[in-house]
Order: C-alpha cells, then sequence, then structure tokens
C-alpha cells in the first residue's frame, strides 16, 4: 500500500462513504459536486435552510429598501413645500444618504464576521428604524439632511452583510436563486411602497401632521419591531452550530460548503485576504459592472413617483401607477435567478437584460407619446434588477476564500452604491417633464455595465481554459488503495507530492495552499 494512514491525517483529507472498492477510481471536484446535489438529502436539508434563512432576509431588506427610498413618495405627499426645500436641496438629501452608505459598508462586512449576524444585523436594523422614525419630525432642510446621513450609516450594513451571509450557506450554484430572492424585496418594496404611502398618507391632518409625517412613522415603527424580532430569528453561520440543524445536518450543510469552495476554501479571517481583494483586478472591473447597473436602478427608485406623475398622472395616481413597472421587475429578477442557477450562467443573462434596459431608455429619450414611454419604463426596471442580482451572485461565486470573498464583496457594492449620488442628482424639477438627461446619463452607465460584463466573461472563459491546458479539465485527485469501506477524496486541494509539484505549491504550506482560494490551479470560475 502506497499511502499509510499516517500520510492521510496529515493531508486532512475529507472522507465521503461509498461502495467498497479494492482501488478507489479518480474523483474529481466536479464528481463531488454533481454527487451532493443529488443527493435527495440534500434537497430536504435545502429547504430546511430556505426556510429558516431566505424569509427573514428578505423582510429585513424589504423594509431597508422601503426605508431607503420612501422620501420620493413623501415628495409627492408636500414634503418639499412643508420643510419649503429647493430642487438642489431635495436632491442633496437623496445623494447624501449613499455617502455614509458607502464608507461603512466594507468596515460593516468585517464587523459581521467578527459580531456574528444574530447580533450585528437586528442592532443596526433598530438603529435606522429609529432615525427613519425621527425623520417625521424634520422642520427644515439641516435635518433632513442629518438624518439622510445617519440613515445610509445605518443601513450600510445590511444588504452586504445578508449577501455574504447567504454566501456563507449555500454552495456557488445555488445562490443565484437566493440572492435574486433577496434582491427581489427592492421591487416588492417599489410596487408595495406607492400602494404603502398611499394608504399612509390619507392619515393627513391626524394629530395635526402631514401625510408625508406619517409615511416615515409608521415605517420607522415597523422596521424598529422587525429589528427586535430578528433577534430571536437570525441564526449564525453554519460553524456556529445553529439551533434548527441537527448535528448531523450542521455536518453536512458545512461538508457541502467545503466540497464546493474546494481549494483554498478557509474560513478563518485574515488580513492577508483583505489586502489580497485589493490587489484583485477583477473585483474593480465587477464594481465597474454593478455601478453600471445600480446607478439607473436607483434612480429609477427615487425618481419613478415623479418621472410617472411627468406622463400626466395625478400625484396619487403616480403613487399607485409606480407599482406595476416593480412588480415586472420582481417576475425578471426570479425567472433570470432560476434559469441562471439550473445553467450556472450569470454574465449572458446580465448581457441580455442590460440590453434590455438601454432600449427601454432609448426610448424615453427619443419617443414623446406617454403610454409608449410608460412601457418603456417597464423595460428599463425590468432589465435592470436582474442584472443588479445577477453580479452580486457573480462576484460570491468568483472569489474566495470567505474574508476576500467578504472584503471584495462589500467593495464591489460600495462601488456600486456611490453612484447612488449620481442618482439623486440627474433628474432635476427643470428638465420635467421629458427627463431627457436623466435618461441618456441612465443609458450611458448601463453601456458601462454592458461592456464590464463582457470584459468579464471573455476573461474569465481565457484563464477557466488556461487552466485547463495547464492542469487539465478538472482539478484530478489522486486515488487512494484502501480495504475499508471509505473513500478518501482531497476536497480542499492540498493535493499529493506529486499534484503539489505540478501546481507548483511544493514549498507551500498547507495553511498557504487553503489561502490561494480561486487562485488555486484546481479552481474554475462560472462564467
Amino acid at each position: 500500500m502506497d499511502t499509510t494512514t499516517d500520510e492521510i491525517n496529515k493531508e486532512k483529507v475529507y472522507v465521503v462513504d461509498v461502495d467498497p472498492p479494492v482501488i478507489q477510481e479518480v474523483v474529481t471536484i466536479k464528481d463531488i459536486d454533481e454527487q451532493i446535489c443529488d443527493d435527495p438529502n440534500d434537497k430536504i436539508l435545502l429547504r430546511k435552510l430556505d426556510r429558516h434563512l431566505i424569509p427573514t432576509m428578505t423582510l429585513l431588506y424589504l423594509l431597508s429598501y422601503l426605508d431607503r427610498v420612501n422620501i420620493g413618495q413623501a415628495k409627492l405627499d408636500g414634503l418639499l413645500e412643508s420643510l419649503s426645500l429647493s430642487s438642489s436641496q431635495y436632491n442633496a438629501c437623496l445623494s447624501v444618504f449613499f455617502v455614509t452608505y458607502v464608507l461603512f459598508e466594507i468596515p460593516s462586512n468585517l464587523v459581521l464576521k467578527k459580531l456574528r449576524p444574530s447580533r450585528w444585523i437586528p442592532m443596526i436594523m433598530i438603529i435606522w428604524g429609529i432615525i427613519m422614525t425621527l425623520m417625521g419630525l424634520v422642520n427644515n432642510f439641516s435635518s433632513l439632511l442629518a438624518c439622510r446621513l445617519l440613515l445610509g450609516a445605518a443601513e450600510s450594513g445590511l444588504f452586504p452583510g445578508a449577501t455574504f451571509y447567504l454566501s456563507s450557506w449555500y454552495k456557488r450554484r445555488e445562490l443565484s436563486w437566493r440572492i435574486s430572492i433577496l434582491f427581489s424585496a427592492a421591487s416588492l418594496a417599489g410596487a408595495f411602497g406607492g400602494i404603502l404611502a398611499y394608504g399612509i398618507s390619507q392619515m393627513k391632518g391626524i394629530r395635526n401632521q402631514e401625510g408625508w409625517r406619517w409615511i416615515f412613522y409608521i415605517e420607522g415603527i415597523l422596521t424598529v419591531l422587525v429589528g427586535i424580532l430578528a433577534f430571536f430569528l437570525i441564526a449564525d453561520f453554519p460553524s456556529n452550530r445553529p439551533k434548527f440543524l441537527t448535528k448531523e445536518e450542521c455536518d453536512r450543510t458545512i461538508s457541502r460548503l467545503q466540497s464546493d469552495s474546494g481549494p483554498g476554501a478557509g474560513e478563518h479571517f485574515s488580513w492577508k485576504q483583505v489586502r489580497s481583494a485589493f490587489l484583485e483586478w477583477k473585483i474593480y472591473i465587477f464594481s465597474l459592472c454593478y455601478i453600471g447597473f445600480l446607478v439607473p436602478l436607483y434612480s429609477l427608485a427615487l425618481f419613478s413617483p415623479t418621472i410617472v406623475q411627468g406622463l400626466g398622472f395625478t400625484s396619487y395616481r403616480a403613487q399607485l401607477m409606480t407599482a406595476p413597472p416593480y412588480a415586472f421587475a420582481f417576475v425578471t429578477t426570479m425567472t433570470t435567478a432560476y434559469f441562471s442557477d439550473k445553467y450556472a450562467r450569470r454574465s449572458i443573462f446580465m448581457i441580455f437584460w442590460v440590453l434590455i434596459s438601454m432600449i427601454g431608455f432609448i426610448i424615453l429619450i427619443c419617443v414623446e407619446n406617454n403610454d409608449v414611454k410608460y412601457f418603456a419604463i417597464f423595460l428599463t426596471m425590468g432589465g435592470n434588477s436582474p442584472c443588479v442580482a445577477t453580479c452580486i451572485t457573480f462576484i460570491s461565486g468568483n472569489i474566495s476564500p470567505q474574508t476576500k470573498r467578504a472584503t471584495a464583496l462589500a467593495f464591489m457594492l460600495s462601488v456600486g452604491n456611490s453612484g447612488g449620488v449620481i442618482s439623486g442628482q440627474i433628474y432635476r424639477t427643470e428638465d420635467a417633464p421629458r427627463f431627457i438627461l436623466g435618461h441618456a446619463v441612465n443609458l450611458g452607465f448601463c453601456t458601462l455595465g454592458f461592456i464590464a460584463t463582457c470584459i468579464l466573461f471573455i476573461s474569465l472563459k481565457l484563464e477557466n481554459k488556461r487552466r485547463d491546458k495547464l492542469y487539465g479539465s478538472v482539478a484530478k485527485l489522486k486515488p487512494i488503495e484502501t480495504n475499508t469501506k471509505t473513500e478518501v477524496v482531497d476536497i480542499f486541494g492540498l493535493g499529493t507530492d506529486e499534484d503539489r509539484k505540478k501546481w507548483g505549491y511544493e514549498n507551500m504550506t498547507e495553511q498557504e495552499i487553503r489561502d490561494l482560494g480561486d487562485k488555486h490551479a484546481a479552481w474554475r470560475y462560472i462564467l
């Protein structure tokens, strides 16, 4: 026997029960992935994870997005007149939110890793709920501006934290559907927000308060209550052994993640991984891609009531007429997520939908018929929403190890959200009702997103081909002779001496190999 038990233990290989061959067949990471996907017990486990993780995260993000953009609905209900705000002052209040939002995204994701989700996420949610409620008490431009600054800081930790959190529970090819469900809360918030704002605004006059103040009061108090419940609803990471899973289910969850992460699957916090994220060229292209999609999305979220009102609808009808385009965006996002996961493809869907969105903006610029322009709003919202959700999944599945992924994800979201400063400025009152400048700027950002996505697709495809040529189509793991009923599989890419020599890793420690992540010779990018 060539391989001893001591050697197996030394390389910390992973053991999977199978039929008892005398000499095992060559097993690859791809083979393991397919075995795990086909295991009927995994379907039961996934349904259990979905029940406990997805509804809570989706509800939290729905409230986050609702609190972020409800100022657009408040504008239609008299916010500007009550506070004597000029158009530029109102736009400043929209943009300033994203200044603190961007500044605190990366630190928040690192704090999440330290403090755990069950503590950090509910805490920041209660804080922003209180700020949201206090916005109903503002009486001038300065106080509204201050509240928006604080709101951006408090909300900054939720979406990047929730995205990283889900990527720590699901395999890469399972992630698009779940993150899209999470992100679809933005579309639901847009559809639900207009109807809710219309209903709440009917409270105008109660206790001598304007209707727009009640929008902030009601939605802020609701956020605080849900934030308190979140302390009891949010589980931590699989390694924290959450109570809703049995020991066997928890072990299975961890082993699935390890087999999917494969080479370089280290989970420890490392400043070296943080630095390596900023040295990774891909995150800067991902960031250009994301900001190209997010500027149009945010500007439409903030100004869609005003844009729809410019099509000839009264203020209360404009609030209601923003709902159908958001409902369409929900459908396109979820449909894209399903097929994106089914075929394990990201970039092709992003390219398709951003082209649809570009067509929508061209129509808004060139056409004067209001019915056609309202149809174009469906195209712009329905096209941008799946692009944003898929882009988040795209980077989450192509950056490893865990701390590097958390940093890269937060950086991309920060760059994208910095575009919110632009989003708050491009639809000016003096450009009403056609808003050609705003539509043209959004068309330009969509073009940027299209170009960046093409660069990622071509570059990652070429890199996969280069690694296939050097190391084979998949990372083949050496078989181990054994008289037991176990098959030994090296899921971490530590490799035999021959493997390490082939990869050029013979002088590297185990931890250094684990820290390679997506730089490992056996890693293949999802396109």
